[in-house]
């Protein structure tokens, strides 16, 4: 029997197949346009204050290889693993120690130098220099080395003998919470600015989600209107706004997409409907925010754009929210060296302790692994006071 199969694979000789081809400068015009796009999608995964740290790790480094580079023969093109040990020792470790421990050593935190490792790891990769490094071949990138390694493993080790320990954000309670969010509650409608008024109505929401969520500053600032969402499936914002239609103890899901810990997933909210409640001031922030002429469409809290009055379509900032969190904790005079963690931490304290939620349950709720809640949850664990830089 004749195989069908091959006979398809035949190109016969009488059939013409006619192909376009491009001219020169068309393909290059392809080219240009396919790899300037594949770029932008590239960056896309990647945070801009992710690219700003990366930025500042590469430049310190850089800045440094310029000052022991007499030949000018060491760059980030050519430095080797023994480079790097020097710049760690020598430079990056003294230059970046911690606040004063048991043994009055200064001591910078296992966990920032593992840091700068992945950052300058991630820069090499772009460089070309990937893989794991080869002392034979000198081939590789520097920081996937044995020596690398081995010195982060000392370093742990160093840090935990001369008694190291991690610090938890200062955490805020909810007594703190409701008197910081009544007093801008109260406040809010007695600006005259309007401007004045939207940013403390924004604040009022980004905190409120801080608080019930425990999200991070970044996870919270960029919850989106789409983000909010019913346990039933569908969006809830029809539910909340213009009017609340769903009553004190209605839980709702916030899809944040990736978090620190882990991927998809949402975050369980029990709506309170008082002023710690995020949808209380959703309600006020897009009433008024639309009779402003700049009404919430995507973003729900959104900074001002550079030297204008017009808010812009976009996230806040893990930065942003600090500073906003700084300025009115010191305007009540309650600032004692606060970061946006410190809402995390207090929500889980006081789950824990005030509400018999289990790590389970409040990992569950938060998008947080058990070991995570544990660590925040340790009130025995020294405090770390924070000042805004």
């Amino acid at each position: 029997m004749k195989n069908h199969y091959s006979s398809l694979c035949v190109t016969s000789t009488s059939t013409t197949c006619t192909v376009s081809k491009l001219d020169t400068q068309e393909c290059s015009n392809l080219y240009r346009k396919g790899l300037t796009a594949a770029a932008s999608l590239q960056q896309q995964p990647v945070k801009a204050s992710t690219l700003q740290i990366r930025k500042g790790a590469v430049t310190e480094l850089a800045e440094w290889l310029q000052t022991v580079n007499a030949s000018g023969s060491k760059t980030l093109q050519t430095v080797i693993p023994e480079d790097m040990l020097v710049y760690f020792t020598q430079h990056r470790l003294p230059n970046h120690a911690g606040s004063a421990i048991i043994t009055g050593e200064r001591i910078a935190a296992p966990s920032s130098l593992a840091g700068i490792k992945s950052r300058l790891a991630t820069e090499f990769e772009l460089l070309s220099r990937t893989g794991d490094w080869d002392p034979a071949t000198q081939q590789g990138n520097p920081m996937h080395s044995m020596q690398i390694r081995g010195m982060l493993r000392g370093d742990s080790n160093h840090a935990a003998e001369a008694g190291y320990e991690r610090r938890g954000a200062v955490p805020l309670t909810e007594a703190e919470m409701h008197l910081l969010l009544s007093s801008m509650y109260n406040k809010f409608s007695s600006r005259t600015d309007s401007i004045q008024q939207l940013l403390m109505l924004r604040d009022g929401l980004l905190f409120g989600l801080l608080w019930q969520t425990c999200f991070r500053g970044f996870n919270a600032g960029g919850v989106r209107l789409g983000n909010i969402v019913l346990p039933t499936g569908g969006n809830a914002v029809a539910f909340l706004v213009p009017t609340r239609k769903l009553p004190a103890g209605a839980m709702l899901y916030l899809l944040p997409g990736t978090t620190k810990n882990r991927k998809g997933g949402h975050c369980s909210v029990t709506l309170t409907c008082d002023v710690l409640c995020f949808s209380t001031w959703l309600q006020l922030v897009t009433h008024h925010y639309a009779e402003a002429g700049q009404p919430v469409t995507n973003f729900i809290t959104r900074p001002l754009a550079v030297g204008t009055k017009q808010f812009a379509e976009k996230s806040m900032t893990c930065s942003n929210a600090w500073a906003c969190l700084t300025m009115y904790l010191k305007s009540l005079g309650m600032y004692t060296g606060q970061s946006v963690h410190s809402t995390r931490r207090g929500n889980m304290i006081h789950q824990q302790l005030h509400m018999q939620k289990s790590d389970k349950e409040i990992g569950d709720a938060a998008m947080c692994n058990e070991k995570n809640v544990k660590y925040y949850t340790d009130t025995h664990r020294p405090i770390r006071f924070r000042a805004l830089q």
